[in-house]
C-alpha cells in the first residue's frame, strides 16, 4: 500500500494509538536533544541515561510495529514509485496531493530510524567496547541534520496542507452592492 492509497478500513487512528505516537516523539525527541546536548565529559551519565532512554523508545516502537503490521504504528514503508508520482502532482500543483499524507515522511522515518537508531545502539556498544567511541560520536552528529530535516519536512508538508485546504475552500465573502 503507497503513502497516497486510502488506508483500509480497519485502520483506526484511536486515540490510544495517536497517545503511543505522541509518548514515542516526545520520549525519542526529549532523549535525543539531551543526549545531543550532553556529550561531553562533564555530563557523561545524564547522556548515558538520554541514551539508553532513546534506544528503549526505539526497540519499544519498534515492537509496536512488528506487533501492529496495519495502521499508523506499523513500521514505514517507502514506495520510490508512491513518492516520485507525489511529487509529481505537488509539483503541479495538485491541491489533492498537497492535502493527502506525502510518502516523502516514509522515507524520513526510515532514515530518522536508521541514524538515530545507529547512534543510540553504537553508543551502548560503545560503553563496552571503547573503541567504537568515535564511530558513535560520528553518528550522532550526523544524526542531527537528519532529525532537522525532518522538522523542515513537517513543517512544510503543514504548509501545503494548509494551502491545499484554502485552494479548495470556496470564497465564502458576499459583498453587497448598493443600487
Amino acid at each position: 500500500m503507497g503513502s497516497t492509497e486510502p488506508r483500509p478500513t480497519n485502520t483506526r487512528r484511536t486515540p490510544g494509538r495517536l497517545l503511543f505516537l505522541f509518548a514515542f516523539h516526545a520520549a525519542l525527541s526529549g532523549a535525543f536533544i539531551v543526549a545531543y546536548l550532553t556529550g561531553d565529559e562533564d555530563t557523561y551519565a545524564m547522556h548515558q541515561f538520554a541514551g539508553y532512554t532513546a534506544l528503549a523508545a526505539l526497540a519499544v516502537r519498534l515492537l509496536a510495529g512488528v506487533l501492529m503490521p496495519v495502521g499508523p504504528l506499523r513500521l514505514p514503508r517507502p514506495s520510490r514509485t508512491a513518492a516520485l508520482d507525489w511529487l509529481r502532482r505537488a509539483m503541479s500543483g495538485q491541491a489533492r496531493a498537497w492535502g493527502q499524507r506525502s510518502p516523502l515522511l516514509a522515507w524520513m522515518a526510515l532514515a530518522l530510524l536508521a541514524v538515530v537508531g545507529a547512534a543510540a545502539l553504537s553508543g551502548a556498544v560503545a560503553d563496552v567496547f571503547v573503541p567504537l567511541e568515535k564511530l558513535h560520536e560520528a553518528l550522532g552528529e550526523f544524526s542531527l541534520p537528519v532529525v532537522l530535516a525532518h522538522v523542515a519536512l513537517v513543517v512544510a508538508l503543514l504548509g501545503l496542507k494548509k494551502a491545499a485546504g484554502q485552494r479548495a475552500r470556496p470564497n465564502t465573502r458576499h459583498e453587497v452592492i448598493a443600487p
